[in-house]
């Protein structure tokens, strides 16, 4: 895969590395560009391991703060967008982030 410029294309090229039937992306970027990238899976417990927590799991924690998060959503069956707004969960993670935007289930990005 080519690596677009644009993190809110990467993160919709992203959605179809995800085998769940509601696939999730989530990318970090801050102004030297994208460092972080992560989709929802099976964990090794069997859990469901949520894009946006493995996202900053694999980021570089020293460059957190001033970041940017974009998520994205779709559903696997039929392609359906979906709201790409972080749970309850992830949004107590993600507080550390400057930023996140999520794409709406009418496919425009919004701030959270």
């Amino acid at each position: 895969m080519i690596k677009p410029k644009d993190p809110r294309e990467l993160v919709i090229a992203l959605l179809k590395r995800s085998i769940c039937a509601v696939q999730v992306a989530a990318v970090l970027t801050d102004r030297w560009g994208t460092y972080s990238w992560a989709t929802n899976h099976i964990g090794f417990d069997g859990l469901g391991q949520h894009a946006e927590a493995e996202c900053l799991r694999r980021a570089n924690r020293r460059r957190l703060e001033g970041s940017t998060l974009y998520v994205a959503a779709v559903r696997r069956r039929n392609g359906k967008v979906l709201s790409g707004r972080p749970c309850e969960a992830c949004s107590r993670i993600i507080r550390r982030v400057g930023t996140v935007v999520y794409r709406d289930s009418g496919g425009v990005w919004r701030l959270l």
